[in-house]
């Protein structure tokens, strides 16, 4: 029987009643377990479910519990904490209204998108080929940023009755961060946008130098690329494999970044006594990440299958598995509201595709932004499987 989960955040669940809330998820809706945001990027968002004021912002990326500081002593780095935590602390709230009806709690941790801790720790921030520093994401190769993240990880499960551990953003991250009004005048193509995204941070240079690679030649050869492009504005007509592949100082690059990420999972897997669930959110390329072996080493993996087509999300499944992800270690994230679901039939309808492929849950998004009605959605698509 696939497991049934739904994605929240902390200030959903405690706007009026935790209590409340989580008996309802459990006994109402039917879900088995709930995945809250404990650790989060900015955001402005529309809540639905609200009585009075509607949006709710954060300009700086933080974390939604009361962190024990003693966990951090390894690590420069130090979790940054959201107004809504400082005098009060909602995980614990959610937490015991989990024991108290049997639901299961997930930590849903955004790691590595965090503009907050990559501006406050340059440093420890990836940088691009041109040093400037990417202000929105930690470089996965800093032995500080993996000392943080298995602290912010032992702090959770120790502190809080965490049973999961989901990790979003485990791996490198592009270029674009998203967080402001972008201006590109010359869209990069898929070899540009992987170039830009290389970090060459002094965390990467020394692995890249322990490798044998030679850092400096790699680099000015990214830059000599990338300064082409800005100039004659015309993408490069290979593709991203094609590319790499006629560049074997490059391909060894990008092959070292997916062996610190295999690595740096591998670390978070050992530094807890519960499972951990992988985003699988990016790629070889950019991310760093090579599926299969990752899915080896945690306990489930998730993918977001936000699509109103059963067919596109049961060929996601089908590729996963060609790439040596089979089904019972996937988790799929289903979007419970439009345009992914603009009806409860389509809901059902995506849910059944998944469960057909025999995957170990589902996971629905999100309990704030649907309206209420869509609760009874999830209802119904979990009740049939």
């Amino acid at each position: 029987m696939p497991s049934t989960s739904m994605w929240a955040y902390t200030w959903d669940l405690c706007y009026a009643s935790a209590d409340d809330a989580i008996g309802h998820l459990k006994n109402h809706v039917g879900l088995q377990a709930i995945s809250v945001a404990t650790s989060y990027h900015t955001y402005e968002m529309l809540c639905a479910q609200r009585k009075g004021s509607k949006f709710v912002l954060a300009s700086e990326s933080a974390v939604y519990f009361r962190p024990h500081m003693a966990f951090y002593d390894d690590t420069p780095i130090k979790p940054h904490l959201s107004p809504m935590v400082q005098d009060t602390d909602p995980l614990k709230q959610i937490g015991d209204a989990c024991l108290k009806y049997g639901l299961t709690l997930a930590s849903w941790t955004v790691c590595l998108h965090n503009s907050y801790l990559a501006t406050n720790y340059p440093d420890h921030a990836q940088v691009s080929a041109f040093g400037d520093v990417m202000k929105h994401v930690l470089c996965a190769s800093s032995p500080a940023v993996q000392a943080y993240m298995v602290a912010l990880a032992r702090d959770l499960t120790t502190n809080y009755p965490v049973q999961i551990m989901e990790l979003e953003s485990l791996n490198f991250q592009g270029h674009m961060q998203g967080h402001y009004h972008e201006k590109v005048g010359i869209p990069p193509g898929p070899v540009e946008s992987c170039l830009f995204s290389l970090c060459f941070c002094e965390h990467c240079k020394k692995q890249t130098k322990e490798r044998g690679l030679d850092f400096d030649r790699l680099r000015n050869t990214v830059q000599a690329k990338l300064d082409l492009f800005c100039e004659v504005g015309v993408q490069d007509d290979q593709s991203l494999e094609e590319y790499v592949a006629s560049n074997a100082e490059l391909a060894a690059f990008i092959d070292l970044r997916a062996d610190t990420v295999t690595s740096f999972t591998r670390k978070m897997v050992e530094s807890v006594d519960v499972p951990i669930y992988y985003y699988l959110m990016g790629d070889y390329y950019v991310g760093g990440m090579r599926y299969k072996e990752i899915a080896e080493i945690v306990d489930r993996v998730v993918i977001l299958g936000y699509t109103p087509s059963p067919d596109q999300l049961r060929n996601r499944i089908v590729q996963l598995k060609e790439d040596g992800v089979p089904p019972e270690k996937v988790v799929v994230g289903l979007q419970a509201y439009p345009p992914a679901s603009p009806d409860e039939a389509t809901l059902i309808r995506t849910t059944q595709a998944a469960a057909e492929q025999h995957v170990a849950g589902y996971c629905y998004y999100n309990y704030g932004i649907m309206p209420k009605k869509n609760l009874v959605w999830v209802g119904k698509a979990i009740g049939e499987w």
